[in-house]
């Protein structure tokens, strides 16, 4: 473990842990839960947690977390479509690649509890090495998602991977999920910068030779936007790093049009570019914080009469692959097991998950007569 790493590490005291818990029944409630999934926070996080509910709510345990539909892998099935380790491929165009399977910070509604917060090991050099030797071999692919938990725990490994990344021919577009920029916005230095520009590479003479990196950020609530976090951004895009913004909607935090509004003009007014608004994944645990679709197409449809800047996509995601909402989509509605479910014909082709991900399509989805993916999602409660 390097010494980023260790820096942003804090251990929560008990008090602290349970301060959703009325009582003490409550707080052995909360003792099971973060036994399963345990509970972190950066000292960073902290000081905000202990100023502002809207980020309390997003790290520190529930005791509603114990009721829950949810599933520990929500939208996982493209995690073992690679016999390389860390190396993963649902879509034709693009693979996913997680160096690190860990995060400084434990958000209580991630869908990737089966990775982080399960001491799974890092990618090893020689596992980057041959997910390298795999992608040369993918001719339809041109992009590459680096994911973690947080590829910025580990910046040696990172951009080792980068610098294999950026010298392959297919390999055009780069892209880092990072949500450091909130709970350890001091990690962006300048050097850190400087150094991350470097894989932004014009080609004027011929633009399709032209290499691209641009780091996918994640911000749900105005609160979150403190000076350093803004002063960490801008220390990014000043540089040409475009940030595009990932909001996920959570209910009693952003689950309105007034704070999402807020929220994206912000972002926008600071350079950051508003992409999703992500409904909240079934993932065990986040039920209490999931609304319905229908009322994050609300939403939408409030923030499709601002300027055409401010509005994201609004996506919901079954197994297999994301689902565009529009301000005149419709929902057809059925029930699995006691449990509301949308259904819904999706874009992606059944064969094509097949073939990228080696096994059948997931539990409850089917294939329509012209053979695109038939999805269920579960749905959310208002």
């Amino acid at each position: 473990m390097d010494k980023v790493v260790k820096e942003q590490q804090v251990v929560v005291n008990e008090d602290f842990a349970h301060f959703f818990a009325k009582n003490n029944a409550e707080r052995l409630i909360i003792d099971g839960i973060i036994a399963d999934n345990p509970m972190r926070i950066t000292p960073y996080l902290k000081t905000l947690i202990l100023k502002y509910e809207s980020i309390r709510k997003q790290f520190l345990p529930s005791p509603l977390e114990a009721i829950t539909y949810g599933s520990t892998t929500p939208f996982e099935e493209g995690k073992k479509t690679s016999q390389v380790y860390g190396l993963e491929r649902l879509y034709r165009d693009r693979v996913l690649l997680t160096p690190h399977f860990d995060c400084p910070a434990y958000c209580r509604f991630c869908y990737k509890k089966s990775r982080v917060m399960r001491n799974r090991k890092s990618m090893s050099y020689d596992d980057i090495d041959q997910a390298i030797g795999e992608i040369r071999k993918m001719e339809d692919v041109r992009g590459a998602l680096i994911t973690g938990g947080d590829p910025f725990m580990d910046t040696k490994k990172l951009f080792y991977l980068l610098d294999r990344l950026v010298a392959l021919s297919n390999i055009s577009e780069i892209r880092i999920g990072t949500r450091m920029l909130l709970n350890s916005p001091h990690v962006f230095t300048d050097e850190l910068c400087d150094q991350l520009a470097d894989y932004i590479r014009p080609d004027f003479t011929d633009p399709n030779k032209s290499k691209y990196l641009a780091i996918n950020v994640h911000f749900n609530h105005p609160d979150e936007l403190q000076p350093e976090v803004l002063q960490a951004c801008h220390k990014l895009t000043s540089r040409g790093i475009t940030l595009r913004n990932q909001t996920v909607l959570l209910k009693g935090i952003n689950d309105n049009t007034k704070t999402m509004k807020h929220l994206f003009q912000l972002l926008l007014r600071n350079n950051i570019i508003v992409y999703y608004m992500n409904h909240c994944m079934p993932v065990a645990g986040s039920d209490h914080l999931r609304t319905s679709v229908q009322k994050g197409l609300d939403i939408y449809k409030d923030l499709c009469t601002e300027s055409s800047c401010s509005i994201p996509h609004y996506v919901y995601a079954p197994s297999g692959g994301k689902v565009h909402v529009g301000p005149d989509s419709t929902f057809e509605y059925s029930e699995i097991n006691g449990m509301k479910v949308i259904k819904v014909d999706m874009l992606y082709k059944a064969e094509e998950f097949r073939k990228l991900t080696k096994k059948d399509l997931p539990l409850h989805h089917g294939e329509t007569e012209d053979g695109f993916i038939k999805g269920v999602y579960i749905d959310g409660k208002d």
